[in-house]
């Protein structure tokens, strides 16, 4: 079993800066600030997707989010969107969609329809180390992180004797966990999860207890949170 101080360890490494910067409260953008998000940004065409279905970007609306430059300087921004086909943020500003360089930004605060915080890091999950990842708990011995990942699928349809090429967004939520040291891809059904964090019998019993559904995220993180204790 890996110490505590190993897991901290390796989470000063790869989460180097988060919850400092969530202790700030998001400061007034400067002249520069704004300079420097054009330079890091390229404007992009807002109609792009106009002949696919569905949506790329993870939530209904475009929304107030911060964002951290690698220096973990903040930038709180009033209409930004992650895009789960790109894996990139966009924003909005002064009539423009611009999207910016995941090299620049490797952190991002945003709230769901709910107001729950979701918090974004670059270069944290190492299956997707070019995807910004969820972070949906940090513990002691487990990290469960979240991928939101869009395709853009192509399906062939006869109409009337016509061939037609159909393109759909579809997404799926990829979830994995740093168990004990090692990384997992994590299937969120009672019966996978329970086995696939390590704890079978006792989790089982848990989740059947007190009738946890790891689909939503309130009760994935109480499961997470159990196998955490049963590690201790």
């Amino acid at each position: 079993m890996i110490p505590k101080t190993s897991i901290l360890f390796l989470l000063v490494y790869l989460f180097s800066g988060i919850l400092l910067a969530q202790e700030k409260e998001p400061r007034q953008l400067q002249e520069e600030d704004y300079e420097y998000l054009i330079e890091s940004s390229r404007a992009i065409d807002p109609d792009r997707y106009t002949e696919v279905r569905g949506t790329p970007f993870r939530y209904k609306t475009f929304r107030p989010a911060v964002l951290y430059d690698v220096g973990v300087n903040q930038y709180a921004l009033d209409s930004v969107n992650l895009n789960g086909f790109t894996h990139q943020f966009e924003f909005k500003w002064e009539g423009q969609w611009r999207e910016l360089n995941p090299n620049s930004f490797l952190r991002g605060e945003i709230k769901d329809d709910d107001g729950v915080l979701h918090t974004y890091g670059r270069k944290i999950n190492p299956r997707f180390p070019n995807k910004y990842a969820e972070i949906i708990y940090n513990g002691d011995f487990i990290v469960a992180t979240m991928v939101y990942d869009v395709q853009n699928d192509e399906k062939i349809v006869q109409d009337v004797g016509k061939t037609l090429k159909l393109r759909r967004f579809s997404s799926k939520s990829l979830h994995f966990a740093m168990v004990d040291g090692d990384l997992i891809a994590v299937k969120t059904t009672p019966k996978n999860l329970a086995a696939d964090l390590g704890h079978k019998a006792e989790l089982s019993k848990f989740i059947k207890a007190n009738k946890l559904k790891p689909h939503r995220r309130e009760d994935l993180i109480k499961i997470y949170q159990k196998a955490d204790e049963l590690f201790d």
